[in-house]
């Protein structure tokens, strides 16, 4: 029978007594989904208006929002747009919210998109960081996974695209400062959009 006593610390005796935590997180996470649902009609008719001097695969797929509760263990809201998951050519453009973190906006490119934003890579904006991880489907910004963007030189940027199957770069915002998200996520949009046109 002692196998299966609770222990709780206090914070955690007072913690599930509250529901008001919980419920507070979830209207947190449900204004953070209307705000990129937003955002998502605002890119759509950008890419629209734009759509001679883009990739005819951007406006394929329409604007995709999901959530979950464990991206290393906290909640997270992600808007993938445009999104282009082929075979030969990966083409993705990130918005995610990490509870108690930040927002980012990144680009994640293979094949031909890849090359397209190698080639325009000095177009990318002040404060881009380029993923050094292996696999690009984390998203924290430690050291292991993301240095900025003005650390490499030329040549290590040459290499390492054509070493990795896939470029990812990325901006960050911290999470405190909420108020500038909206601002903050359609501004690099735009610019990794740049980065694809003709």
């Amino acid at each position: 029978m002692d196998a299966v006593k609770i222990q709780l610390s206090p914070k955690e005796r007072e913690m599930v007594q509250d529901p008001d935590i919980i419920l507070t997180k979830n209207s947190a996470i449900k204004s953070i989904i209307e705000m990129f649902g937003a955002i998502s009609r605002y890119e759509t008719d950008y890419i629209n208006e734009n759509r001679l001097r883009l990739p005819p695969e951007v406006s394929k797929q329409s604007p995709k929002i999901s959530r979950g509760e464990q991206y290393r263990e906290l909640p997270w809201v992600m808007l993938d747009f445009p999104r282009v998951f082929d075979p030969g050519a990966t083409l993705a453009i990130r918005h995610l919210f990490w509870w108690g973190n930040f927002f980012s906006v990144t680009i994640q490119v293979s094949g031909k998109f890849k090359d397209k934003v190698v080639k325009n890579i000095e177009r990318s904006p002040q404060g881009t960081h380029l993923c050094v991880h292996p696999s690009p489907w984390e998203h924290h910004f430690g050291r292991d996974n993301y240095r900025l963007l003005t650390e490499f030189q030329p040549t290590e940027l040459t290499r390492l695209a054509e070493i990795n199957e896939y470029v990812k770069l990325a901006l960050v915002l911290p999470v405190a400062n909420y108020e500038l998200a909206p601002s903050f996520l359609l501004k690099g949009f735009s610019s990794w959009m740049d980065l694809l046109k003709d």
